[in-house]
């Protein structure tokens, strides 16, 4: 069997970002945590921070499932600094739209949930002649772009989850 310092490209209180799981924190890493688990295979143990009885097993070696490290506080800051850049997604047709949404959440990355967020609130905030009517899909995909956004950026900077928001627009109110 590998040491742990081998196979394991995480480290135990490392926070990833999980396809399935969103924001977690690596609680342990363990080899067969469960009855039934192959004996020889260490598995990353995740607690997510968006579910509080939510603990997900992840094999070390696996190459099917999707972690990624989360943004350190250097490149949060690059990151913020380069917010404005982030276009919002131009598609008229609301089924292709969905779809565009769909694709920037796969992503799994802060410059796609901006893109998400941007959108719906340029359609939310459309003109008051041509309102757009937001679809409760399109209010979820917001709102989980800008849970994974804000408790990402929150974890690198050390900043409250809740004070996000304000944090970033006071911080391109500074750039302007």
């Amino acid at each position: 069997m590998k040491e742990r310092e081998e196979s394991a490209v995480f480290q135990k209180n490392d926070y990833v970002f999980y396809e399935s799981g969103g924001i977690c924190r690596i609680s342990d890493i363990q080899t067969a945590p469960l009855e039934g688990m192959p004996a020889d295979r260490e598995y990353y143990v995740l607690q997510s921070l968006h579910d509080s009885n939510g603990v997900i097993y992840i094999p070390v070696d696996s190459d099917r499932v999707f972690l990624r490290r989360l943004l350190n506080r250097e490149e949060a800051e690059s990151f913020l600094n380069r917010i404005t850049q982030v276009d919002a997604i131009d598609e008229p047709n609301a089924k292709l739209l969905r779809t565009r949404y769909t694709e920037c959440m796969r992503m799994h990355t802060p410059e796609e949930w901006v893109r998400v967020i941007k959108t719906v609130w340029r359609r939310t905030n459309a003109t008051p002649q041509k309102p757009a009517r937001i679809s409760d899909s399109e209010r979820g995909f917001s709102e989980n772009a800008k849970r994974y956004l804000y408790t990402e950026l929150s974890l690198a900077l050390g900043i409250s989850a809740q004070e996000m928001e304000r944090y970033i627009a006071e911080h391109i109110q500074k750039m302007a």
